[in-house]
């Protein structure tokens, strides 16, 4: 597996957290270890989670482009386009 993203990374941490991490903030007793201190190899299916999380959002909805305001006549197709590269970005499809 090759070097996470900075927003893949982001991403798995979140998932982690909401795994692990109890309403109250401490850690559950079967996952004692936080984020920082998990070897390569733990963090892999998180990774993976994140990266397929991520590149699920990689065609933006309409309703995604007319909250953001970008629902223009004969513009959208632009527009998707951006968020399209910015998602391959935050996560690489051939990784």
């Amino acid at each position: 597996m090759s070097q996470p993203t900075e927003m893949e990374d982001r991403v798995a941490l979140a998932i982690y957290e909401r795994k692990t991490v109890m309403p109250n903030g401490e850690l559950h007793l079967m996952k004692k270890k936080p984020w920082e201190k998990l070897q390569n190899i733990s963090r892999v299916k998180y990774l993976n989670d994140a990266r397929a999380a991520i590149r699920a959002m990689r065609a933006p909805t309409t309703e995604m482009l007319r909250e953001a305001g970008m629902v223009v006549a004969g513009n959208t197709e632009a527009h998707a386009a951006v968020w399209e590269t910015m998602i391959d970005a935050a996560s690489p499809q051939g990784e």
